[in-house]
């Protein structure tokens, strides 16, 4: 009867003493998984510093396209305005019968259209800039989004994993203490 007794004390107490230590395998983990947390917000923080500042950077440029196409608009106004003016002369100098003239204005209007062809196309590439800043603007700006619920996850996870570490120190705390109070009575 005593071996009996003996075997059953000794498996309770194996039992009991096992418990706690799986439940410090729980607290190491917990620790190690809070690290992880940690480094996840701290990454996190610096994509989103990084991507406003993209953000920013895009606003600069979508700024600096759009002043860019207002001077190439003003500049095609103006090319076309000083072509008039070339046509004109040209049809003045050809009912005068001025030929040299007449030779120097097709010259001139040929620079005017030239430089009117140059322009629209530095009015179409700042348009497709522009395009492309507003493209980087939207994506920067989701990516911003995406950063603040990574952070705002990974303060969650934290959060959760604290209070894990602290249920595990607890539950083992409490599991230690019938043995430690416990006295085996003698035989």
């Amino acid at each position: 009867m005593r071996g009996m007794m003996a075997l059953a004390m000794g498996c309770f107490l194996a039992l009991t003493l096992a418990a706690p230590g799986a439940r410090a395998q729980d607290v190491a983990k917990d620790q190690k998984d809070i690290r992880q947390d940690r480094r996840d917000v701290r990454q996190d923080r610096r994509d989103l510093r990084q991507d406003r500042q993209d953000v920013r950077q895009d606003r600069k440029d979508l700024q600096r396209d759009t002043q860019d196409i207002r001077k190439d608009e003003q500049a095609v106004r103006q090319d076309r305005q000083q072509i008039r003016q070339d046509w004109q002369k040209l049809q003045a100098d050809r009912k005068a019968g001025n030929q040299s003239a007449v030779t120097q204005d097709r010259a001139a209007l040929q620079k005017d259209r030239q430089a009117l062809r140059h322009d629209r196309a530095d009015l179409h590439k700042d348009r497709q800039d522009r395009r492309q800043d507003r493209a980087d603007l939207h994506k920067d700006t989701r990516d911003v989004r995406k950063d603040r619920r990574d952070v705002r996850q990974d303060r969650k996870d934290l959060k959760a994993d604290r209070r894990d570490r602290q249920q595990d120190r607890g539950a083992q705390a409490v599991r230690i203490s019938p043995i430690v109070n416990t006295q085996i009575a003698p035989s």
